[in-house]
């Protein structure tokens, strides 16, 4: 098997510092040394940092994958979907590089991304940086425990990462979907409790599914669960976090998969209304207002590559 990054299927953590990066150089085979290292870079800042848990990745948008590696693609890599329905859409950015680090603390986050941003130096340019964190024991904003059926322990690297059979040339890499949403927390705190569960479809405290028997409308829960309509599983790792400050809040959700049409069916799922004109019903609270399609390459080819 191939080495993977291993911030793909890193347990969570406290903190998390996420860098948007489009690359400025028309040098590839630079920017291609450049990254193939940054494994190891995070390797040692790990090492050096051993308390903290640190982890992390580089990943390669859709739209810039063909330059930076035009002799090979992965055989199910495209943009983001387009999932405009009724008054829900989810406009795509595309952003050559994303580069995201975790641990449990701050200052390290911040220190690791300056060294990352040193190596790469003038070849890109930082777009965005969004500090993400964890909010009390794994909840949302919202107050709702996020991603309660996420895969556990081995389950999560055999989900997210692409095996030998499927595609030998990228195995131990991953499909990765970027959404970053902001909520309506007004609006969504003037709901009583009761109704929040009800949007849900769970007990806020506990996180426990109430049964569709008492419930009279579609539920989130429903509509994002990890699996299709015939009942077959969907495999799908959540490495989600929520990002804010006093003037706006959301979450970054991250998704991986081996395969990609898998994230694509069930965001599906949520956006586009079904025949009965259901469709994620917190999707009412919460906009996601940049969306993008990456790559997360292995160790080995990323070395292999450069």
């Amino acid at each position: 098997m191939a080495r993977a990054q291993g911030g793909i299927y890193a347990e969570p953590n406290l903190h998390g510092l996420t860098l948007l990066l489009n690359v400025m150089t028309d040098d590839v085979d630079s920017v291609r040394r450049k990254i193939a290292r940054i494994p190891t870079i995070i390797a040692n800042l790990d090492d050096r940092f051993s308390e903290a848990m640190l982890n992390g990745y580089i990943a390669i948008g859709s739209d810039y994958w063909d330059i930076l590696y035009p002799d090979r693609r992965p055989l199910q890599l495209a943009g983001f979907p387009d999932l405009r329905d009724g008054d829900r859409q989810a406009p795509r950015q595309p952003v050559d590089l994303m580069l995201n680090i975790r641990s449990d603390r701050f200052d390290v986050n911040f220190q690791s991304a300056r060294t990352l941003l040193e190596w790469l130096g003038h070849d890109v340019e930082l777009l965005e940086q969004l500090p993400t964190f964890r909010f009390m024991d794994g909840r949302d904003l919202m107050g709702f425990i996020d991603a309660p059926d996420n895969p556990r322990g081995l389950r999560r690297r055999q989900t997210a990462l692409i095996k030998s059979d499927d595609d030998p040339y990228f195995q131990g890499g991953s499909y990765l979907f970027l959404q970053k949403f902001r909520h309506d927390l007004r609006r969504w705190e003037r709901l009583n409790t009761e109704i929040q569960e009800h949007v849900f479809g769970r007990q806020k405290i506990s996180g426990e599914r109430i049964s569709e028997a008492v419930l009279s409308m579609v539920t989130h829960t429903r509509k994002a669960r990890l699996a299709n309509n015939d009942g077959e599983p969907l495999a799908i790792l959540r490495q989600n976090m929520p990002w804010g400050n006093l003037r706006e809040q959301g979450l970054l959700g991250m998704y991986f998969a081996a395969d990609p049409t898998q994230v694509i069916y069930w965001l599906k799922q949520r956006y586009v209304a079904d025949e009965q004109g259901d469709y994620d019903p917190l999707l009412d609270y919460t906009e996601a207002v940049s969306n993008a399609a990456y790559f997360v390459p292995s160790v080995d080819f990323l070395e292999a590559n450069a």
